[in-house]
């Protein structure tokens, strides 16, 4: 579970990242899950939940978000490949769940996470985090590679693990929270207005002292 709060410009924070453990294909997971869910820091409640619903526990991961829509809980699946949006015009309901299933385009904001990574300053895009997340989750930010193959002369871009068996999980959960923004988005969110206090509450957050990394990964 990764929580990022956003700011002006889509400058980004991890407020938290955490791994809970259980079996997935029981209720104890998932009410563990909610509980993380119906937190708040600095009295900032959480506004927009993408929840991958690949995997062996899909049926689990339909339930989970099916009673929860009205909570900004989405299900969704990642999906690579050129020109595929972050976030679709409409979801598809044509799924054994039969709820909204969000198709997130993954490639284009792995590009743009490992664009932002080189940011060393404040700003638009830079993305803070906090001094207590320790090397493995940097190791799995960071954890995968552009790969251009050719087909019939056509270069074809695709990201890949750089080791095989290599846990990307910290790139993913990023991955899915910029999905939720861009989810929040599309129904009208205002990102920049919010952060000025033009609105009623303002999406950018206070936490604890954090910075700007450099990633000692990067290929």
């Amino acid at each position: 579970v990764q929580i990022v709060g956003w700011g002006r410009d889509e400058e980004a924070w991890v407020i938290d990242y955490r791994v809970l453990w259980g079996d997935p294909s029981g209720p104890r997971l998932w009410s563990d899950l909610d509980g993380v869910l119906h937190g708040t820091w600095d009295d900032l409640p959480v506004r927009a939940v993408a929840v991958d619903t690949g995997g062996h526990h899909t049926k689990m991961a339909y339930e989970f978000c099916r009673t929860r829509l009205v909570r900004r809980i989405w299900a969704i699946k990642g999906r690579g490949g050129p020109g595929i949006p972050v976030w679709p015009r409409r979801p598809t309901r044509t799924n054994k769940g039969k709820i909204p299933l969000f198709i997130v385009g993954v490639d284009a904001v792995k590009d743009a996470v490992y664009a932002r990574l080189r940011l060393t300053e404040p700003g638009p895009g830079a993305i803070h985090f906090p001094r207590r997340l320790d090397a493995d989750y940097f190791r799995q930010l960071t954890a995968e590679r552009v790969v251009t193959r050719f087909e019939r002369g056509r270069p074809i871009r695709s990201w890949q693990p750089k080791r095989d068996g290599e846990r990307n999980e910290a790139l993913d959960t990023f991955v899915y929270a910029h999905a939720a923004l861009h989810g929040l988005i599309s129904m009208g969110l205002r990102l920049n207005e919010e952060v000025e206090g033009t609105a009623s509450t303002s999406l950018r957050p206070t936490v604890e002292a954090g910075r700007v990394i450099r990633s000692a990964w990067m290929v």
